[in-house]
């Protein structure tokens, strides 16, 4: 029989169901879940460390290659630069060689006479050594006999045997020959002599003689030098012994 309460019929009490805290947190599949999640961030990382290790192997071959390919360009270059000297290192001793020959089969032929023991006491004769080429600055001078090889220029250094006379008196003042034969060494261009012998010398050939006719300006001028009278004339003949 049912029970009442105040004459009424009573009701039974509902009961609500207790929360669960631990079945909130952990719903069915939630663990599944974060065990994916983390193989996910695991698998990214992975990924990552891949790609920065692929990247500095990548960049490390990279280079090597590039520092191989500068390696082989460089030894490539070197060798085709000491080929090219050893090429023309040969051709330049070639060239040399065969200039040697030229000179010297020319220097047979040029007709020589022996050194004296003293410089000629008179000039040549003018009329008899051919024509003079005549400069603007009054310089003249007559190869007699060309000679052979490269000609004298600033710069070359000329070994001569030489005479000199006064064109007024034909006196000689000076000679070579007077002091056994020992050439003159010059370097033209330096300033090492008079003007005129200076720009006389200029495109002599070894073995050459040349007559140089020297007016005063390029000589010793107004003040003349020991036994040159002011405002002498001077003619000298050179024959060339060298020439470098």
């Amino acid at each position: 029989m049912t029970q009442t309460m105040n004459g009424k019929k009573g009701t039974p009490e509902k009961k609500t169901p207790a929360t669960n805290t631990s079945q909130r947190l952990h719903r069915p599949g939630q663990r599944q879940q974060e065990r994916l999640q983390r193989l996910a961030r695991r698998r990214r990382r992975q990924r990552i460390w891949t790609s920065v290790i692929v990247s500095l192997v990548v960049i490390a071959v990279s280079i090597f290659s590039i520092v191989e390919i500068n390696k082989y360009n460089a030894d490539k270059a070197a060798a085709a630069l000491a080929s090219a000297n050893a090429t023309a290192t040969k051709l330049s001793h070639i060239h040399a060689t065969a200039t040697a020959s030229a000179v010297a089969e020319c220097l047979s032929k040029i007709k020589t006479t022996p050194t004296p023991k003293a410089g000629p006491a008179k000039p040549p004769a003018q009329a008899s050594s051919g024509t003079p080429v005549k400069l603007a600055d009054g310089l003249e001078y007559i190869d007699v006999q060309v000679g052979c090889g490269s000609a004298a220029k600033s710069g070359s250094t000329v070994s001569v045997e030489y005479t000199g006379w006064l064109q007024k008196t034909g006196a000689k003042f000076d000679s070579s020959y007077d002091r056994q034969g020992q050439p003159l060494s010059v370097t033209l261009g330096q300033g090492q002599v008079i003007k005129g012998f200076d720009e006389g010398l200029m495109g002599i050939k070894k073995g050459g003689t040349r007559i140089i006719i020297i007016p005063p300006a390029l000589a010793y001028g107004a003040q003349g030098q020991g036994p040159i009278p002011p405002n002498a004339t001077l003619i000298f003949e050179v024959t060339a012994v060298s020439v470098s």
